[in-house]
């Protein structure tokens, strides 16, 4: 019997539908501020959502910002870089926001908040040594849950439950087209971001922060509502 060069096609399902995803393209950005990339100008008529997701930022998982405008869901910016270390991640969150403040001319229109997971943690102190006020906007967290006794931490914690809300808000945003992604690795980030058991992840040697940064605007969303 001969012995023939074959492999399975192994179907991943991937969270958003893949006809829709054939479909996404991106755009480039309108503009770079380091390593930010800006695809729309920030204006006086919306609201902005800046969500930090924090990496340790010695070269492995990448630290994420993503910058949404309310009540559009439209992506304006996001940031990613996997060598900076927290407080650079916080001083740049900081720099989305004063930018937003100075194309807009209030600070009263911006809403920032950071996954406090773990790494978050030292995040939240960097934030505090930083001082909150210098931030410009107002830092959003979390309602404290009902018979919850841990300690009140500022931001937003990801369990399993919480993030797959999340997913399944963001899956029906970009599906029926109420959410608008500008952005090329974003997007390139969703065709390997697929269901492993009950929850969504990155395929093996892809990465899924720009995402859990997106879960973590869309979390923050809700809390406004």
């Amino acid at each position: 019997r001969r012995e023939y060069d074959c492999e399975f096609l192994v179907f991943d399902e991937t969270l958003i539908n893949s006809i829709k995803l054939a479909t996404m393209e991106g755009d480039s950005p309108m503009l770079n501020m380091g390593q930010t990339r800006w695809y729309k100008k920030p204006t006086k008529e919306f609201t902005y959502a800046v969500a930090l997701d924090p990496s340790m930022g010695t070269g492995g998982d990448n630290a994420a910002i993503q910058v949404f405008e309310l009540p559009s869901y439209e992506q304006v910016a996001e940031w990613q870089h996997n060598t900076t270390a927290i407080p650079a991640q916080v001083r740049i969150l900081k720099d989305i926001c004063t930018h937003i403040e100075s194309e807009t001319g209030d600070p009263n229109t911006i809403y920032w908040s950071v996954e406090n997971n773990g790494l978050g943690e030292a995040a939240l102190i960097v934030i505090n040594d930083f001082g909150e006020e210098n931030i410009p906007g107002l830092f959003v967290s979390e309602p404290i849950r009902k018979g919850h006794v841990r300690k009140f931490r500022k931001g937003f914690n990801t369990t399993h439950s919480t993030k797959v809300t999340a997913c399944s808000r963001l899956k029906t945003m970009i599906e029926n087209d109420k959410m608008v992604l500008h952005s090329k690795p974003m997007i390139g980030e969703l065709k390997n971001f697929v269901a492993t058991g009950s929850s969504y992840n990155a395929k093996l040697g892809a990465t899924d922060d720009l995402i859990s940064a997106t879960l973590l605007a869309i979390r923050m969303t809700d809390v406004l509502k």
